[in-house]
């Protein structure tokens, strides 16, 4: 069983401007609120499909994401696992004329996803839609 939340946002700045912040993600947690702190885990060099972080959020447990799709100016897609669910985030841009949509999601799945659902959902929502609203304003300002 799958439980997904998506995040919908015009955003008025360039797919690049809203990738150069996106997809800074070592740095995430210098600019987002629902992050404490970013690890990057295999070392230096370009991120890349492979690319391994640890991740802390408030109130949640300290998850490791590995990205399984990078696509510069386009978005990219991590995945972290725990005993009886998956969890994948993804973050895709979409030029609009001068605007850029982002649509942010995250999926559960797995045997405890509509148990890892029921005690977070509304909190991940809440925390999705501030990283939305947050990658709007850095962008905005460029």
């Amino acid at each position: 069983m799958c439980y997904m939340i998506r995040v919908s946002k015009v955003v008025d700045a360039t797919a690049e401007d809203l990738w150069r912040k996106i997809s800074d993600v070592a740095e995430w947690d210098s600019l987002l609120p629902t992050v404490d702190k970013v690890t990057r885990l295999d070392g230096g060099g370009p991120i890349a499909v492979g690319s391994r972080f640890e991740v802390h959020q408030p109130g949640l447990a300290k998850a490791v994401y590995e990205i399984t799709e990078w696509r510069p100016d386009a978005g990219f897609t991590w995945v972290a696992a725990a005993p009886g669910v998956r969890t994948t985030a993804t973050h895709e841009l979409a030029a609009e004329g001068r605007h850029t949509r982002l649509v942010l999601g995250i999926d559960w799945s797995g045997p405890l996803a509509w148990l890892v659902r029921l005690m977070f959902g509304a909190k991940a929502r809440r925390m999705v839609e501030l990283e939305a609203d947050t990658f709007a304003r850095l962008a905005h300002r460029q």
